[in-house]
């Protein structure tokens, strides 16, 4: 395969990191796979914590992309990219300009809002190909008025693939385990997202902090929080909870793997819970996230539970309660729950081989 040009294009706001942890696993899935034939470039927002440790060629803008009208569109004429992947992000003007100069366009959406972006009129024949990131029980089916539109025009088809997730090895797990020195289930993991959500005037990650020093006190099990990049004040000392700033990927999804159970907001890290069978209770720390963990509550794959300590602690100690918690892992067992990682990264390739010939 020729050198082939790779643009990444994440929502990147101060609060949240999904999007851009999902485009960085991505790009060195590609990286690893492709035998070093890629050129990786990343647009990003200056303001937040990760962009400057971005390990790629970074563009770094104002504000998030979105609202970066013709000074993305500059970097998409410079970079001429083979493919532009658009996370949550992405102006029909952007869509436009990577149409321009010969590129695919990939949008990656993870609800119904952002879903409804890339099934606007002004993104007829811009865009190749659209997941969504959610498994079908997490996202309301599309509409008449939508389908509709997709059959009238030429709209890319909206193709719900599951989280996006590349599992550890069972010895780079066993390390990880070994490194934190903790037990199989002898543990819960703990993640209020990036660390720089506030509800009603409160740190999210703080509260989650809070309860996990009372649950591990109940428990007798350890606690492992992981605050978040986004966190702005010094980790809180504790003896009974390891307190950590940020995990690799691969090692909070190793953690999570084999944690007896999880205390999480109800963002990605929700679904990458379910998708590695571990129970978990969670709380919507933001607007996006009340319905995805309401459709997992009506699933019965997750524990909702008030943004409230007291309330999270009872919570997790229903959870753990006989046979509530064997119930959970039954049904999980049950659940036919799609992970898109093979998907993506696999259709992605198929895109650069055939821009290959």
């Amino acid at each position: 395969m020729s050198n082939k040009r790779l643009l990444f294009i994440p929502v990147s706001s101060p609060q949240g990191i999904g999007e851009y942890m999902r485009s960085l696993l991505l790009a060195q899935s590609l990286e690893s796979e492709c035998l070093g034939s890629l050129t990786i470039h990343f647009v990003l927002n200056k303001h937040t914590n990760y962009a400057k440790n971005c390990p790629y060629d970074t563009t770094l803008l104002e504000r998030s992309a979105t609202k970066e009208r013709d000074k993305v569109c500059e970097v998409i004429a410079d970079f001429k990219p083979d493919i532009v992947i658009f996370d949550c992000a992405g102006r029909a003007a952007h869509m436009k300009a990577a149409k321009k100069v010969g590129a695919k366009v990939v949008f990656i959406s993870q609800h119904a809002k952002k879903r409804a972006k890339g099934l606007k009129l002004n993104r007829i024949n811009l865009i190749d190909s659209h997941w969504v990131v959610q498994p079908d029980y997490c996202i309301e089916p599309l509409s008449w008025a939508e389908k509709a539109k997709i059959d009238m025009f030429s709209l890319a088809m909206p193709k719900n693939v599951g989280p996006y997730i590349a599992f550890s090895s069972a010895c780079d797990t066993k390390q990880v385990l070994k490194k934190y020195q903790l037990d199989e289930q002898g543990y819960f993991i703990v993640s209020a997202g990036s660390g720089g959500h506030v509800l009603d005037n409160q740190n999210c990650a703080d509260v989650f902090f809070a309860a996990a020093e009372q649950i591990s006190l109940q428990t007798g099990l350890k606690a492992v929080v992981v605050f978040g990049p986004n966190y702005d004040k010094a980790l809180p000392a504790s003896n009974t909870v390891i307190n950590l700033d940020t995990l690799e990927n691969s090692e909070f999804l190793s953690l999570m793997e084999q944690a007896k159970f999880a205390l999480l907001s109800a963002g990605d890290t929700l679904l990458q819970a379910v998708a590695v069978k571990t129970p978990a209770v969670a709380c919507a720390i933001s607007k996006d996230q009340t319905q995805r963990l309401a459709s997992c509550a009506t699933t019965g794959v997750v524990i909702k539970a008030n943004f409230e300590i007291e309330d999270i602690i009872n919570k997790a100690s229903a959870l753990l309660i006989e046979p509530h918690f064997n119930q959970l892992l039954e049904k999980y067992s049950l659940l036919e729950s799609a992970h898109s990682y093979e998907e993506i990264t696999q259709g992605v390739k198929s895109m650069l081989m055939v821009a290959d010939r």
